[in-house]
């Protein structure tokens, strides 16, 4: 019998050990430690082509061979390994570390801002996951971190993505990206930023009275923005919209 099948005492223990540490949280934390030793992981173990259909799709086996794609830094084989496990064993004792890992494969597939913003979101998506469907694994404080920071590197691209539409004047479009950061950061100076251009944006498409609520909702909610005289001047040069 193939490693990955409880069918004697030396497989089943491994698959004791795998669970011990993992339910105690190491290989949350990113940790090599004695995970791949104790399972006899290897590159090798990526290798199919001697193994039969019920072994390559073995849950322990997917496991072992995500893990190495890991530890290795092919987070893209990682990814599909962890995915496809969650795909066949969705209710398995492991299946909040696969979907943790799973998040982690896609995290560390992310570039800067200006680049495919996929993997962040396909990154956020899973941290989700585990915060939807385990909510008392000992991933969820992890999960909730990274939510935090991807939520912030989400808020970060569309800005950017804005930005880039106001410059070449594609103004609804740059519109639609300032109000998606707003919708994520209502504080700071990233919200400061999408209510200033959102404002710019709204002035040069004709919408002088989207632009003046813009400007004063600006002032009114970031008075020590290093936006506020820029906003005060565009106020200024605005005649005030009826009925406001």
């Amino acid at each position: 019998m193939k490693s990955g099948f409880p069918g004697n005492r030396v497989s089943y223990w491994k698959g004791m050990v795998l669970i011990s540490i993992l339910m105690a949280g190491c290989a949350a934390s990113g940790e090599k430690s004695d995970l791949l030793s104790l399972l006899g992981v290897d590159e090798k173990i990526a290798d199919t082509s001697d193994q039969g259909v019920e072994s390559i799709y073995d849950a322990l086996t997917l496991l072992k061979r995500g893990e190495a794609y890991f530890v290795k830094g092919d987070f893209a084989e990682a990814s599909q390994e962890f995915l496809r496990f969650l795909e066949l064993h969705s209710l398995h004792r492991m299946a909040a570390f696969a979907q943790y890992r799973l998040g982690m494969s896609y995290y560390h597939q992310m570039n800067t801002n200006d680049r495919d913003p996929g993997p962040m979101d396909k990154a956020l998506g899973a941290f989700q996951e585990v915060v939807n469907r385990y909510p008392e694994s000992l991933y969820i404080g992890e999960a909730l971190e990274k939510i935090g920071i991807l939520q912030r590197r989400q808020a970060e691209h569309h800005l950017y993505v804005g930005h880039f539409y106001y410059k070449n004047s594609a103004y609804p479009a740059a519109i639609s990206r300032f109000k998606k950061v707003l919708a994520q950061e209502e504080q700071g100076p990233l919200a400061e930023k999408a209510l200033y251009y959102m404002g710019l944006s709204y002035y040069y498409a004709g919408g002088q009275k989207d632009a003046y609520e813009i400007f004063q909702k600006l002032l009114k909610e970031h008075p020590r923005s290093s936006y506020s005289r820029e906003s005060e001047e565009m106020l200024s040069s605005l005649n005030t919209p009826s009925g406001s």
